[in-house]
This record gives C-alpha cells, sequence and structure tokens, in this order.
C-alpha cells in the first residue's frame, strides 16, 4: 500500500506539467483527461507527498500542503489497516482506497478539513485524524 501511495502520489504523477486539458495514453491502453496541476481538484492541487511508510498494519503518510499559503507544516496521516477488508494484490482497489482516504480526509482547502481533523503536536507539525466510515 505504501508503494502504490509513492507511485500514484509523487509529484510527476499529480502535475503531467501541461498547460491545459489534454487526452492522454496510461499504462494497460488507457486513456484519461489529464489537466493542469492548478486546475486539478483539491487533494490534489496542494496535497505534496513527503513519503508513505507501511508499519506493521498501519500506513503513515507524511505531506505538505501547498496551496499559495504553505507554513511549512509537516502533516502525518496514520491509518490503521486492522479493520480494512482490502486485498492488497489488486493494485486497482488499493488505488481506490487510497484516492477515498484522501479525498475524504483532505477534499477542500485546507481550512476546511484542518481545524476538524489536525492535532498539532509542534509548532509545524501536525497530525491528521482519517475519515472512517464512522464520521
Amino acid at each position: 500500500m505504501a508503494r502504490l501511495m509513492r507511485e500514484s502520489y509523487r509529484p510527476e504523477q499529480l502535475d503531467p506539467g501541461l498547460a491545459r486539458p489534454a487526452v492522454v495514453d496510461l499504462e494497460r491502453g488507457f486513456r484519461a483527461v489529464a489537466v493542469p496541476r492548478a486546475d486539478a481538484p483539491e487533494p490534489y492541487r496542494s496535497f505534496r507527498l513527503i513519503d508513505a511508510a507501511a508499519l506493521d498494519t498501519v500506513l503513515v503518510v507524511t505531506f505538505t500542503w501547498d496551496d499559495g499559503a504553505d507554513d511549512g507544516t509537516v502533516f502525518v496521516l496514520p491509518v490503521d489497516g486492522r479493520d480494512v477488508e482490502l486485498d492488497i494484490r489488486d493494485g486497482v482497489a488499493v488505488t481506490t482506497f487510497l484516492n477515498h482516504l484522501l479525498e475524504f480526509t483532505l477534499g477542500g482547502p485546507r481550512d476546511a478539513w484542518e481545524p476538524a481533523r489536525t492535532t498539532p503536536i509542534g509548532p509545524r507539525l501536525s497530525v491528521v485524524r482519517p475519515w472512517s466510515t464512522g464520521d
């Protein structure tokens, strides 16, 4: 899961280097519409992955949020996978899970999710509580 997170959210994946929307060829013969990162919806526009690691059943995602007012805060998003029913060998299922995790946890501008989901643990370090079906 951490490997797919690093592959799917690396800078060149989220910023296709386009000046305007365009149809692009993807791996496995698929085609999709790609947009410049500045035109992408949140969280894909501002999310900047630092790294992701799997620690036993916990996925730990570290990232910054560059929405033009980046204050250097590093966010840590721990995801407890013990209750997640997911075949981690199925890349599509894992990618869908990660997309939903980010969209539901970090969707919208930072001031929409940060106050409700984060706990500051230092001047520029916060832990983000992931969205779950219990929210």
